[in-house]
């Protein structure tokens, strides 16, 4: 198991988290898959958008043309947001440059996507304003997407990607899509944290299935794998639900199986070498799920997404969670949370512990998360000692004062210290002790 929270921090950090993401290892119901909707193979035949400011003459200052992009690019974002939530796709790709066929392909494949995901809210607005390129009569466009999938409403969820546009005898035309340049900030982002992520959607064809709790959705190559992820999703979600911390239920946990070109792309496009899972925060009160399909075998798929989806039970509401302080505490919780699935009975992770004893007298359970370079057995031995950390706070102190200190350090991000005073009743350098003594113990 590994991860470098680091990445996470470098990636979001124009706020507060860390980089790298939340990494769980190494390496339902009655719905149905979600049918993807049929759009037509021809270009739909553009439409005229009513405007109040007129097109700007030729020679007309630059701030007259991008008053005027952005003016139809908002009319125009207004309609493919009817038309995607009403599945017509003429609708939906209006602006589309006619005759573009590769625009045209990716068009479908956004729509059919965003449609397999059962998309119920779509709302698009332009960051700061239109920004000229370099070519004549081509603008770039900064795109803030405030969405939501199954619920007809959910917690703030943005996604920020960029489009390109030219002016044309016919008016301006969309003309192509962009990742987001991850260091220009989102200014007007609800949340800045999440405008360097690349969404799933933005890149890939999904399909998805929708549980009771989740909602898992993978490549449209692996949709014959969609079934056994949801079920096993659905499983580990009921035993995230027994370790929420922090206010209001959980709407839905959102899983996306990766294959090996998505896991390059998708979110941060950095997950690590021996990273098999990652939990990101996509706004204030979201984190989603990344999974790497290889890894989801027979034996290691059900620890897997339980220790995800346990960062997402623990940490939705978290501003610090990426600090290296605390790191112990979230990738123990995880690793703890993993371990209370019916049948467990072992923690796998134990002889890496024993490892780590021989090689060093602990004195403090804080370690530090392994490095990049990091072996597995090195990566193994640090979220060991988290785990027995949780291990021996949960059974010393009982399960609600134990989350109460986690709450504090990892959430509230008051220190080590001043949670375990808050929960626990004793300075964290007593405590600290005690955990240290017990894995030493063990």
């Amino acid at each position: 198991m590994t991860i470098n929270p680091r990445r996470w921090w470098a990636a979001l950090a124009a706020a507060l988290l860390a980089a790298g993401a939340l990494s769980a290892c190494r390496a339902g119901t009655t719905p149905a898959v979600a049918s993807a909707s049929s759009p037509g193979s021809a270009a739909p035949v553009p439409e005229a958008t009513p405007s109040s400011r007129p097109r700007p003459s030729a020679g007309a200052p630059t701030s007259e043309f991008q008053a005027w992009v952005g003016q139809e690019v908002r009319a125009a974002m207004k309609t493919e947001t009817e038309g995607l939530l009403s599945g017509d796709f003429d609708k939906f790709a209006v602006a589309a440059r006619p005759g573009d066929k590769a625009l045209l392909a990716e068009l479908q494949r956004r729509f059919r996507t965003l449609r397999a995901l059962h998309v119920t809210r779509f709302d698009q607005r332009i960051d700061v304003q239109p920004h000229v390129l370099p070519t004549k009569g081509t603008w770039q466009v900064t795109h803030i997407v405030t969405h939501c999938f199954v619920e007809t409403d959910c917690a703030t969820d943005e996604a920020v990607f960029d489009s390109t546009w030219v002016e044309t005898p016919d008016g301006l035309r969309l003309s192509g899509f962009r990742r987001h340049d991850r260091k220009s900030p989102c200014v007007s982002c609800a949340s800045r944290e999440t405008g360097p992520l690349s969404r799933p959607w933005e890149t890939t064809e999904l399909v998805s299935k929708v549980g009771p709790r989740t909602l898992v959705a993978v490549p449209i190559a692996d949709r014959d794998r969609l079934d056994e992820v949801s079920r096993r999703a659905e499983k580990a979600a009921a035993v995230a639900d027994r370790y929420l911390v922090g206010d209001g239920p959980i709407d839905r946990y959102r899983v996306f199986v990766a294959d090996d070109a998505s896991w390059k792309r998708w979110y941060d496009g950095d997950p690590g070498q021996w990273t098999a899972g990652q939990a990101f925060p996509t706004g204030p009160n979201r984190i989603e799920v990344e999974v790497l399909d290889s890894q989801l075998t027979a034996g290691f798929s059900d620890e897997l997404l339980t220790h995800e989806l346990a960062h997402v039970a623990t940490l939705r509401n978290d501003t610090y969670y990426g600090r290296d302080d605390v790191w112990f505490l979230v990738e123990g919780m995880a690793d703890y949370v993993q371990n209370q699935r019916p049948g467990v009975t072992t923690y796998r992770k134990r002889y890496a512990l024993d490892h780590l004893l021989r090689q060093r007298p602990l004195r403090s359970v804080a370690v530090e998360p392994p490095a990049d370079s990091a072996g597995l057995i090195d990566a193994d031995s640090r979220y060991a000692v988290g785990y027995y950390t949780l291990t021996y706070l949960i059974d010393k102190y009982g399960k609600a004062k134990a989350l109460q200190f986690f709450q504090g350090a990892v959430q509230y991000g008051i220190g080590l210290d001043g949670a375990s005073q808050s929960a626990l009743g004793k300075p964290w350098t007593t405590v600290d002790k005690e955990c240290a003594a017990y894995l030493r113990s063990l």
